[in-house]
């Protein structure tokens, strides 16, 4: 032990660092270790309080009746914490269940104060070990910085979709690969690719196929990794990740979540961040493009780099990472079912309509919480159900109630109208696939809902717009044929009017949509009071319009509209192909 000791101050004096610092550390950790945790209460509701009174489960009750809970003690000798009624019986009425009760003041404040004092502890001595720590040299921490090295295991066929951004990245496979043929014509690799696009499109995965592609190792690092709270360290970590780069050469620097490190800075950015960026730049302009060192940054917020770090000569190459299309999600459901057993009833085709706006992540996340449903419910194979249930869980933000039965006739048929109003406008009017329209209630709260997959046309013009506005209002003109009472429609349009809302202003203040106004973007010159008003009234009198549009429309088709809410009364769901039949 007095040898341990003695290492441990010479280990300090070599490092210059004061004995007092590690007698205050040691000091607190061992008073910490030799401290015994005391377990805390389990929490449960005061329903479950009530239950085990009920059934002679509670052995005693401490209570400070001005504290917002309570701590009782079962039969088991367990400790358990529950709300405070703060009734006036309550004492009494546990003293004659036969419940010891004890009455208690300020142990609430003497546990916050322990708890407090434990949190002190335990800051200070994170304290004293950064100090201590932030001596040490910087190779050690560059351990932790390079998360992964080695070549891949996979390549461009493991990548499902992103054709045209794989297309972009093949001259770094082939320059990875033969660099000869680019060196003796004179052409440089670009000093660093920047991968940008939404959460879950691939940009990892993409980054990990080009090196798997390439054959080359792979050092992966994300940008929070080179952050520290001490100056100059993390432009340490950038020199030494790129130091170990170029002895690895050819291989490919990865760094993820880059506007961590390399996001804009300002007069008062934090020093560290200053420094690690500097350092950043500075490896990339230390470049000659010759090395065979490949720099590939991913983000999710291009707009938010320094101008700097995308320049020419620093990450000159940007390659958009977009959600996939219809035809790469049936690519990659393919991919991400061939180690799945689907049943016969499974249409991938059918599923990648119904999955607009999924990202890869998004799809794989699909199928995968598709075949825990099937496994659960003992199936052989996962079913089309499974899919829908899993589908439904995902878009719906939660999943079907068990019990539909309690809902009354007229809200159902109320559901069955409003759902029909939103097929029937977007089949014939916005010209929309409508793969599923359903009176489901789902634990989210919503009621029904019909699933639209809008047109793919990236530039939305003026009459789609207007048609995806009567799509929305068609769910409340529809409660009103049924009802015939203005004064009986309910709330549950207040989404759809949202919407609309949304896309009526848009369209006047931002796409210069409007007759009022002409071709004017009224956010860049500044909307006054006056303005808003005119806006308004412009908003008010185009919603106007495309509501009467709608409503004439559905009156003049109100027999294929009830058709639709009878089919759903009795089916609950109906598939595109089934109102398809009914439109017909």
């Amino acid at each position: 032990m007095k040898e341990k000791w003695k290492a441990v101050i010479n280990w300090a004096q070599k490092r210059k660092i004061p004995l007092l610092s590690v007698a205050v550390m040691l000091s607190f950790a061992i008073n910490i270790i030799a401290t015994p945790a005391e377990e805390e209460p389990k929490e449960v509701s005061y329903q479950t309080f009530s239950k085990m009174v009920m059934n002679d489960k509670v052995e005693g009750v401490e209570i400070d009746l001005g504290s917002p809970t309570f701590i009782f003690t079962g039969t088991n000798e367990k400790e358990y914490k529950t709300d405070n009624p703060k009734d006036e019986d309550f004492k009494k009425d546990l003293l004659e269940a036969g419940i010891k009760v004890e009455e208690v003041k300020g142990k609430t404040s003497d546990m916050m104060v322990t708890v407090f004092g434990g949190i002190f502890q335990i800051v200070l001595i994170v304290v004293v070990f950064k100090v201590l720590m932030g001596s040490l040299s910087n190779s050690k921490n560059m351990k932790r910085t390079e998360t992964s090295t080695g070549v891949p295991g996979i390549d461009f066929t493991s990548v499902a979709g992103n054709e045209e951004a794989k297309e972009e990245m093949f001259f770094l496979v082939d320059f990875l690969k033969n660099p000869e043929k680019y060196q003796d014509k004179g052409a440089v690799l670009p000093k660093g690719t920047l991968l940008y696009g939404p959460p879950g499109t691939g940009k990892t995965l993409l980054a990990k196929a080009i090196a798997g592609e390439a054959g080359v190792p792979l050092i992966s690092t994300t940008g929070s990794d080179f952050m520290e709270m001490y100056v100059g360290l993390g432009a340490k970590r950038v020199r030494t990740l790129f130091e170990d780069a170029r002895k690895k050469a050819p291989c490919i620097i990865f760094i993820d979540e880059i506007d961590s490190i390399g996001g804009a800075r300002e007069g008062n950015s934090h020093s560290e961040n200053i420094q690690t960026i500097n350092a950043l730049l500075s490896e990339l302009d230390g470049f000659s493009g010759s090395e065979g060192v490949v720099v590939i940054g991913a983000t999710n917020r291009i707009q938010d780099l320094d101008p700097a770090l995308i320049r020419p000569g620093r990450f000159d190459k940007h390659i958009a990472i977009n959600p996939p299309d219809q035809k790469d999600r049936v690519a990659i459901l393919k991919v991400h079912s061939e180690n799945k057993a689907l049943a016969n009833d499974v249409n991938l085709q059918e599923l990648s309509k119904l999955t607009i706006g999924f990202a890869g992540a998004d799809l794989s996340a699909l199928l995968n919480e598709a075949a825990i449903l099937s496994v659960t419910r003992g199936h052989d194979e996962i079913s089309y159900a499974d899919i829908n249930d899993a589908y439904l869980k995902t878009v719906m933000k939660g999943h079907e109630k068990k019990n539909q039965a309690d809902r009354k006739k007229d809200e159902l048929e109320l559901v069955a109208w409003h759902e029909a109003g939103h097929a029937l406008t977007a089949k014939l009017i916005a010209k929309s696939e409508v793969p599923k329209v359903t009176i489901t209630s789902f634990t989210s709260g919503a009621g029904g809902v019909t699933f639209i997959t809008p047109s793919g046309n990236p530039l939305p013009s003026k009459v789609y717009m207007e048609n995806r506005v009567k799509t929305l209002y068609a769910g409340r003109i529809a409660e009103f044929l049924l009802l015939g009472d203005e004064s009986q429609v309910t709330a549950g349009a207040s989404s759809d009017i949202e919407e609309a809302t949304k896309i009526i202003h848009h369209m006047i203040v931002t796409y210069g949509m409007s007759e009022k106004f002409g071709m004017l973007n009224l956010d860049t010159l500044g909307i006054t009071n006056h303005a808003n008003s005119l806006v308004l009234e412009e908003a008010s009198e185009i919603s106007k319009k495309l509501y009467t549009q709608t409503y004439d429309f559905m009156v003049e088709h109100q027999t294929e509209l009830k058709a639709i809410a009878e089919a759903l009364l009795e089916k609950e769901s109906i598939t595109e192909e089934e109102l398809d039949n009914l439109l017909s």
